[in-house]
């Protein structure tokens, strides 16, 4: 070899780690999106069901006419925002079949491609901070984390916001200067987040706040580019659906924390999420201290994981969702911990090896966690949307009564997309709300049009208006005949959810 190939020719170690720096990343999303896509495909399940009532359904009425209206649309202290994104895909996907199942999967397909982000923030967090062990390390991890797999798919704008926020915090992480676009795209971003669920709002400022500080002339194109996506999507929006801007925010402040309306659906202790975070997150002292050593090295984006929870802590009706972000920042902080802890030991410890132990360990409390302390989240709701499914492809389907699952509970439109009556035996007694002198009842809406309620206790006088019926095994009305049964784990003792059918067709 000539003295001119020797120099030319780069060094061999220097090519695979520069090989291994290509490939990793989409290999990473890769396994990611794999795990993500087969829950999609193989399980049926509601992560809750404001999932498929006050976005999901919406999203159908818009598109098609028809669809359950629960009390907060009826109150106007929602935005059409998210709806109004599922009913393009809704109208879109049924240019190719009428079945429910593609638009559901293809809305399904796309929050998986977006919480993506999770992984490609983690991948780079860590590569920024400790090369390519930490890049695999904290993206590896982000990939095979049990809730970041389960919410993946979730239509909820709890989820959606806080992927918008961890790529928002990420692309702010880089030293130096940021270009005007960068801010702008930044901006958007935290803004987008902020319309989706601006109970983040708190933790986004805190944010924002750590990582430009007196950095002035960021703080211009920020808002600049925040106030670009708020003002036309939260008070234009507002103003055109509702008639007063910003209305799905002050009114939905309004309700819930003054008038105190979601308080009297529930409410839990102030440690309710610590004990979930025990459970999600064992052992908890280990990773939390992990979390914390992560924190150091990512504070922008522990501040907006710390105020989320503590935010939510203070507030009396509670739900897991409402702390998304925090659990989708878990894993990130943990990854860049236990990155940090190997860069201590790297003349003691085989960093590659450890690394690999360190991955295999988390996937297998990842598994144990999603099919044992929580295998039975998989099938919430799953008897009553596989009801509604199979009533979608009756053919002789004109009217359908549901009993023995509360509305709120059931598939709604979403899953029976079929242009026929639905009435509930077991309806919402009403909403009432404090300040407006009214209740707000359950309202179904065929066609555009209000289907008359028939109370559930006339049912049976009433069974020549429809020729299906979902409920309980050995609870139909005479004359109506089994087509199909379905049970789940998160029914357990109940009897099996059935599917009944009558000869003949409806008056």
């Amino acid at each position: 070899m000539s003295l001119s190939e020797t120099v030319s020719s780069p060094p061999v170690a220097f090519t695979s780690r520069l090989s291994l720096s290509v490939v990793a990343l989409p290999a990473v999303l890769l396994i990611a999106c794999a795990i993500r896509v087969w829950a999609v495909w193989t399980q049926t399940y509601i992560v809750y069901v404001d999932e498929t009532f006050q976005y999901l359904e919406q999203g159908h009425r818009l598109a098609f006419g028809s669809g359950v209206v629960p009390w907060e649309f009826q109150d106007g202290d929602r935005s059409w925002l998210l709806p109004g994104a599922i009913a393009a895909l809704m109208r879109l996907s049924s240019l190719i079949s009428d079945d429910p199942l593609v638009y559901l999967r293809l809305i399904r397909l796309l929050c998986v491609a977006l919480s993506l982000v999770v992984v490609w923030a983690g991948f780079r967090m860590g590569q920024r901070r400790d090369g390519l062990i930490g890049a695999v390390i904290t993206g590896g991890l982000c990939a095979i984390w049990f809730d970041l797999i389960y919410f993946a798919p979730a239509v909820l704008t709890e989820v959606l916001a806080a992927h918008f926020t961890i790529l928002a915090i990420c692309l702010g992480l880089e030293t130096g200067p940021h270009s005007p676009r960068r801010l702008l795209l930044i901006g958007a971003l935290f803004g987008l987040a902020c319309c989706l669920r601006y109970q983040y709002a708190p933790a986004l400022l805190a944010a924002v706040l750590w990582r430009y500080r007196f950095s002035w002339p960021d703080w211009r194109w920020l808002l600049l580019g925040g106030l670009a996506i708020v003002l036309p999507l939260a008070g234009g929006l507002d103003a055109l659906t509702w008639g007063s801007p910003f209305q799905s925010i002050w009114l939905n402040f309004l309700r819930n924390s003054i008038q105190g309306v979601s308080s009297g659906m529930g409410a839990e202790p102030g440690g309710f999420y610590l004990s979930y975070l025990d459970i999600a997150l064992r052992p908890l002292p280990l990773l939390a201290a992990l979390a914390i050593v992560g924190a150091v090295r990512a504070p922008a984006l522990a501040l907006a994981a710390a105020v989320t929870l503590l935010e939510h802590s203070l507030v009396p009706h509670k739900e897991v969702r409402f702390i998304y972000l925090t659990i989708a920042a878990a894993p990130i902080l943990i990854g860049l911990g236990f990155s940090e802890v190997l860069a201590w030991f790297r003349t003691r410890l085989d960093r590659r090896f450890a690394a690999a132990w360190f991955l295999l360990a988390s996937a297998g409390l990842s598994w144990w966690t999603g099919t044992v302390t929580f295998g039975p989240r998989w099938q919430f709701e799953r008897a009553n949307t596989l009801a509604f499914l199979a009533a979608s492809r009756e053919p002789a389907l004109c009217g359908l009564a549901v009993r023995d699952v509360w509305f709120w509970e059931s598939g709604g439109y979403t899953y029976l997309h079929r242009d026929v009556p639905i009435w509930f035996a077991d309806t919402d007694p009403g909403q009432p709300l404090s300040g407006p002198d009214r209740t707000l009842r359950l309202i179904v809406v065929l066609g555009g049009r209000l289907v008359r309620e028939i109370p559930g206790d006339r049912l049976g006088a009433a069974t020549a208006r429809f020729s299906h019926m979902i409920a309980n095994r050995g609870d139909a009305e005479p004359g109506f005949t089994p087509v199909t049964c379905f049970n789940d784990a998160a029914r357990p003792g109940e009897p099996d959810l059935c599917l009944f059918r009558r000869m003949g067709g409806c008056s």
